[in-house]
C-alpha cells in the first residue's frame, strides 16, 4: 500500500471530508491574520505522545491491528497496551526552545504541536479529561511549555488538534484497520485487546455522543483561552453531526485573529485547504493552501526507528519550489523521542534547508 493510500485510508476513518476540487475559501480578512498568505511560509509540525515511550510506534494507529503493518515489521500494540504507555511517560529533556530557535533560524515561520492525537492523550492538564497530564505526570503542561518556547523565539503558536478520541469512544469503534473495506469485506471488527468481534459494533448512545461533543467543545475552548495568543488553530478529522461541532465564529470570537485549516467542517470551511498530506499538487490548486510531509525517514509522524535520519535535501527543496511556484506554506514534521528530544540529524537539516531558503530569498 502506498502512502497516499495509506493517507486516505486514515482519513476515511476519522471522517475528514476532502476538499480538493472547485471549492473557495472565505479566508478571514483579519488583519494580524494575513501573515498566513504570503508564501513561502515555513512550518515547524511536532508530532508527540505517549507512542514516543515504544519507541516504534506510529502515534494512534500504530493501535490498530493491521496485518499489512505487521508484515512490514511495524511496531503494533493493542489499545489498552497502548494506553498504558501514559503511566511511563515521562519527558525530562523536553526543551522545545532548542528545536524551534533552530527553526526560526531557519527562516520558518511558525509552528504546531499535536495537543491531542487521535489516541485521546492530551499534552496539558485539561479540566475535562481523565486522560491528560493532569492524571500523569504529575499535572505538567506540555502545552505551556511549547507555547512559551514559540513565544520566546518569535514562532507563530499553532495548535493541531484531534475532534475524533479513540480513548473516549473505546466501546463503540473498532481497532481493526480497513475493517470492512473493499479490499477487507471480511475481516471483522477488534476490540481494545484485538480480539474479534462478532457482527457489528456496539450503537453509540446518544448520551454518550452529546458528552463527547460537551468535551471537545470544552477542550477546544481551553486550548484558545488558557494559552494567550494563538495563531492557528490545524483539526484533523471531523464530528459525525457537523452541527454540534464548536463553530468557527466562537472561535475567531476567543482568538479574533487566528487562522483555523479546514479539516474539522470540509467543504470550504476554514481559511485554507489542507489536504495536501505526504503529496504536493499536480496543478496550481486556485486556493489557499498547505502541505505537510514527515521530515524523518521511518514511515510514521511520530517517533519511530529511523527518526534520526532525514530525507535528503533535494526532496525538501523540491516541495518549497512547487509551495512557491503555486503559492503554498510547507509544513515538515519532527518527532521528539521519549525524553522530549530530536536527533542531531535534525539540526543539520533545518540548517541547509535554511541557508537554502535564505539565499532563495535574497536572490
Amino acid at each position: 500500500m502506498s502512502e497516499k493510500q495509506i493517507v486516505a485510508q486514515q482519513h476515511d476513518i476519522i471522517g475528514n471530508v476532502h476538499a480538493d476540487g472547485d471549492i473557495v475559501f472565505e479566508r478571514t480578512t483579519h488583519p494580524e491574520a494575513q501573515w498566513f498568505y504570503q508564501p513561502v511560509n515555513l512550518g515547524l509540525f511536532i508530532h508527540f505522545g505517549i507512542s514516543a515511550v515504544h519507541g516504534d510506534l506510529d502515534i494512534s494507529w500504530g493501535m490498530m491491528d493491521n496485518p499489512e503493518r505487521r508484515k512490514k515489521g511495524n511496531g503494533i500494540l493493542t489499545p489498552r497496551q497502548y494506553w498504558a504507555l501514559a503511566e511511563e511517560f515521562d519527558p525530562k529533556d523536553y526543551h522545545p526552545e532548542e528545536w524551534l530557535r533552530a527553526a526560526k533560524d531557519a527562516g520558518f515561520t511558525y509552528a504546531i504541536l499535536t495537543t491531542r492525537h487521535h489516541d485521546g492523550f492530551s499534552l496539558w492538564p485539561s479540566e475535562v479529561s481523565d486522560f491528560s497530564t493532569k492524571n500523569y505526570m504529575g499535572g505538567r503542561d506540555l502545552v505551556r511549555e511549547y507555547v512559551d518556547a514559540c513565544n520566546k523565539v518569535g514562532l507563530k503558536v499553532g495548535f493541531y488538534y484531534s475532534p475524533p478520541d479513540w480513548h473516549f469512544d473505546q466501546k463503540y469503534r473498532s481497532f481493526a484497520n480497513a475493517s470492512r473495506s473493499a479490499k477487507f469485506p471480511d475481516r471483522p471488527h477488534a476490540d481494545i485487546d484485538h480480539n474479534p468481534i462478532e457482527g457489528d459494533l456496539p450503537k453509540m448512545p446518544v448520551e454518550h455522543y452529546d458528552r463527547y461533543i460537551a468535551y471537545v467543545n470544552a477542550q477546544v475552548r481551553e486550548l484558545l483561552t488558557n494559552y494567550g495568543r494563538i495563531d492557528l488553530l490545524w483539526f484533523d478529522g471531523s464530528v459525525s453531526d457537523i452541527s454540534k461541532a464548536i463553530k468557527i465564529e466562537e472561535i475567531r470570537a476567543l482568538q479574533p485573529h487566528i487562522v483555523v485549516n479546514d479539516r474539522l467542517w470540509g467543504f470550504g470551511i476554514g481559511d485554507y485547504n489542507s489536504q495536501y498530506e505526504c503529496r504536493l499538487p499536480t496543478e496550481d490548486p486556485g486556493m489557499p493552501w498547505e502541505t505537510c510531509h514527515i521530515w524523518h525517514v521511518g514511515g510514521g509522524w511520530s517517533y519511530v526507528r529511523n527518526a534520526d535520519k532525514y530525507r535528503k535535501l533535494e526532496i525538501t527543496v523540491n516541495q518549497y519550489e512547487t509551495c512557491k511556484k503555486w503559492g503554498g506554506n510547507l509544513l515538515l514534521n519532527i518527532a521528539p523521542d521519549k525524553n522530549g528530544t530530536v536527533p542531531e540529524a535534525y539540526y543539520k537539516a533545518v540548517k541547509e534547508f535554511g541557508d537554502y531558503v535564505k539565499a532563495d530569498r535574497n536572490k
